[in-house]
């Protein structure tokens, strides 16, 4: 399948099993599992895959461009999108073939659904935080307890991947809400992203074998530099949908408007931006395929992606005025999408620590 077939074919899926649903994905928390297993199945979730993996090969940017689709009608849908491409991605990284095996095939092709648990682990690597899952070593892998919050795209049928603590390195792996000791626990209401199956997980005495896993410890340093690039280009799709929605409402009320010339962050000033960061995406995206990842360069765009959104957002807002103070205006759950780009772990604050931290490595500055 060519990229072009893949993205009509997705935009044709949005418009017509998605877009009815997203009031009630919204408002109710609708959780539109038939319409990600439908995405898996016109090769939504297979870019990152090569042929032989059950993928397409078509490569990140691809996967980014089908997340930029989705979000494009719907944030929280785009992100569970991502939970589910970035799980395929961790496995196509693996450097353990047999939990590649296991799962990898049927993740691309959405017969098995997944989530990430790895926002507490980014962020105790960052220093900002204590990691919540301790693991110790048993007889054909390890026992891991403790209580992970906030992971998305869950259900007692789904995967996802994580860490645990063991000694003074980590174990990555794959587990499921129907694992024995596996607990999924229903977190405070959102004020958006309802729609998303999140909750918190408890770890009570679980088995993990090693067939399961990842990342070994000694496996996990250089494994986790192998995936970082990636799971953060990832999350652009979907800030790149919501910046489209931004942009169409912001054309839409410019029509017949004088006043809207006195605003900040026009549409010809956003969409500039908008193209550079596109553009940067797809030159780190193409690197982070090949395993030639450049860091600093993707904390730096993941941080200018969310201010663009949270800007584009906004801005949706003030040309629209009291319309789209609605309900039911998709602006005000714009600004409220746009919001959860600019926290989702790496959050803006996180990312600045880091490029402040990293920016010794790097050249010169970038910004959109």
């Amino acid at each position: 399948m060519s990229r072009e077939t893949l993205l009509r074919q997705t935009a044709e899926l949005v418009q017509t099993e998605l877009k009815p649903l997203v009031e009630d994905i919204d408002r109710k928390g609708l959780y539109p599992e038939e319409f990600l297993r439908g995405l898996g199945a016109i090769g939504g979730f297979a870019a990152v895959g090569t042929a032989e993996e059950g993928g397409s090969g078509l490569g990140l940017t691809a996967q980014i461009e089908v997340l930029r689709e989705v979000g494009k009608v719907c944030g929280a849908t785009a992100f569970s999108a991502w939970c589910q491409a970035a799980c395929a991605w961790y496995l196509h990284q693996t450097p353990n073939a047999e939990v590649k095996r296991r799962y990898l095939d049927d993740v691309l092709n959405g017969k098995v659904l997944a989530g990430t648990g790895m926002s507490n682990t980014v962020k105790h690597l960052a220093g900002i935080e204590k990691h919540q899952l301790q693991a110790e070593k048993t007889d054909g892998g390890y026992i891991v307890n403790g209580i992970l919050p906030w992971v998305s795209n869950l259900g007692e049928n789904h995967i996802w991947a994580n860490t645990a603590q063991i000694g003074g390195g980590y174990v990555m792996f794959v587990t499921g809400g129907q694992r024995t000791g596996v607990s999924l626990i229903p977190c405070p209401e959102f004020c958006g992203l309802e729609g998303t199956r999140t909750f918190a997980i408890k770890f009570d005495k679980v088995f993990v074998s090693h067939e399961d896993v990842i990342a070994e410890p000694e496996q996990f340093a250089d494994y986790i530099q192998s995936i970082k690039a990636g799971f953060i280009l990832l999350q652009i799709g979907i800030g790149a949908g919501i910046v489209d929605g931004c942009l169409a409402e912001i054309a839409a009320s410019n029509a017949g408007s004088e006043t809207n010339d006195f605003l900040d962050n026009g549409y010809e000033e956003l969409n500039g931006r908008f193209q550079t960061a596109l553009n940067k995406t797809a030159e780190l995206a193409d690197a982070a395929y090949r395993n030639e990842p450049e860091l600093l360069e993707t904390l730096r765009l993941r941080e200018a992606a969310a201010v663009l959104c949270l800007d584009a957002a906004q801005s949706a807002a003030l040309h629209t005025g009291a319309a789209g103070y609605l309900m039911q205006s998709p602006v005000q759950r714009r600004v409220r999408e746009a919001m959860f780009v600019a926290i989702v772990t790496p959050a803006i604050k996180h990312l600045r620590k880091e490029i402040s931290e990293l920016e010794f490595m790097g050249e010169g500055e970038f910004s959109i």
